[in-house]
């Protein structure tokens, strides 16, 4: 059989279709048909590879804490802060010269100190250079001289109102700092000292947010809710 193939176009035949006379009766099924109907088996048989009323995962509920923002009381609370520090400067510096003086072997030697729950001021040997006498000693004229206690007290506090009135999640509110925790946080002799700035030993604790970084207990939502508790009337705005 020969097949030809042509890109020329041809019309059909015929270009439409005459319609039929005949009409379509629809004719009901035999008892023979109705039989193989009924046992006709599945064209397919679907098998769920689990089950399919197997029930829902539960939930899981998350609760998400934001903690606060900076408080509109933020610039007050840190002007006043800055301004103890520099009272407990001029402090400290006027007991280290009281000290080399009546105690000139106390002088000489490396402490730390800060401020108890109490309100005490406690020696800190931070380069073990104190003996148990030496440690008595400076805890006794350290909490005599009361300009230097009065001042470490106030700065102290101006320092947790700072930290409660800034953001939980961009500034010093990331720290929970409180009466009692202050004391294993802070080491005030370093912010105090005048170092040599290529001396980079002991850096990390020459400022105050270098120690509450390394030292600083994380604040969380509850340690907030205790904050907003022990402040109580006191309470913070929480609008920036």
């Amino acid at each position: 059989m020969a097949l030809s193939v042509s890109a020329a176009y041809l019309p059909p035949a015929n270009v439409s279709l005459a319609p039929s006379e005949q009409k379509l009766v629809a004719q009901p099924l035999t008892d023979a048909a109705k039989d193989a109907l009924a046992n006709a088996a599945p064209a397919a048989v679907y098998h769920p590879s689990g089950s399919a009323s197997a029930p829902l995962e539960p939930l899981e509920v998350v609760d998400t804490w934001v903690g606060r923002t900076q408080s509109r009381d933020f610039p007050r609370r840190a002007e006043i802060f800055n301004g103890a520090f520099s009272t407990l400067k001029a402090s400290f510096k006027s007991f280290e010269s009281a000290l080399s003086a009546t105690a000139p072997d106390l002088a000489g030697k490396k402490y730390g100190f800060t401020v108890e729950a109490d309100g005490r001021l406690k020696v800190l040997d931070s380069a073990s250079q104190l003996s148990r006498s030496d440690t008595q000693r400076l805890t006794d004229l350290l909490n005599r001289s009361l300009g230097l206690k009065s001042a470490a007290i106030a700065y102290r506090n101006a320092a947790i109102d700072t930290v409660d009135a800034d953001s939980v999640w961009s500034g010093l509110g990331f720290y929970s700092l409180t009466n009692e925790n202050f004391a294993k946080t802070l080491d005030l002799a370093p912010l105090l000292t005048d170092h040599d700035p290529s001396d980079i030993k002991g850096g990390k604790d020459r400022t105050f947010i270098q120690q509450l970084q390394y030292k600083g207990e994380r604040a969380t939502q509850a340690t907030e809710a205790a904050m907003y508790e022990r402040r109580g009337v006191q309470r913070f705005s929480t609008q920036a």
